[in-house]
């Protein structure tokens, strides 16, 4: 994980920065099939987003903290290592509660921002209670220009709000039907439609 932290710039915080994308069933291979993904930048060269609900099984956060060489207290806090996408995925960020702001912390919404330096790090090692909510990630998704624009168009993408409970308390597994039924969508229906399209476009034996 390297220490330098993911450069977005103050003036690029706009477009999407703050809202979540929730794949379509046509993402149906690879680390996009059912994700959530928050938009951390947005403009007209580039998106940046963090997947929110895939797991590195066999990464853990002391490994993570011995690799920054970060001693962690004795009775550290397990907690999981996020797939934030199929980019650098050596660097890391840290998705948490604004009760903790550095001058490099990125505000994505009024009560969720972005971190990514060794001293966030510590802080999770420390285990003080600040921040109160956090993801580490490591990884992100990237779009070049117009490619994200495009790909909303093609209905690849649902976009809408996830509250911060979904996003740092949801289960993981089901965190993609949870932030549909946030954005209204029943996750049942959603699912039967794709499977009667599927079966209508199938070839016929």
């Amino acid at each position: 994980m390297s220490e330098q932290p993911i450069n977005i710039e103050e003036n690029e915080r706009d477009f999407l920065v703050g809202r979540v994308l929730i794949a379509m069933p046509s993402l149906s291979e690879g680390c996009f099939q059912e994700s959530v993904v928050l938009i951390c930048s947005h403009d007209d060269d580039h998106a940046l987003g963090l997947i929110l609900n895939k797991t590195i099984g066999d990464l853990t956060f002391d490994q993570v903290l011995q690799e920054l060489s970060i001693d962690a207290p004795e009775k550290a806090e397990t907690r999981p290592v996020y797939f934030g996408g199929p980019v650098e995925t050596k660097r890391g960020a840290v998705l948490h509660s604004l009760d903790y702001r550095s001058g490099t912390t990125l505000a994505l919404t009024p009560s969720v921002g972005m971190t990514a330096t060794k001293e966030i790090m510590n802080t999770l090692a420390e285990n003080r209670g600040i921040p109160r909510k956090a993801l580490l990630c490591l990884g992100h998704a990237g779009w070049s220009a117009g490619q994200l624009e495009h790909e909303l168009a093609s209905n690849a993408w649902l976009e809408g709000n996830l509250s911060d409970d979904l996003l740092f308390d949801a289960p993981r597994e089901t965190l993609w039907q949870d932030a549909l039924q946030e954005i209204g969508v029943d996750p049942s229906m959603f699912s039967q439609e794709w499977v009667e399209t599927r079966d209508k476009d199938a070839p016929l034996n």
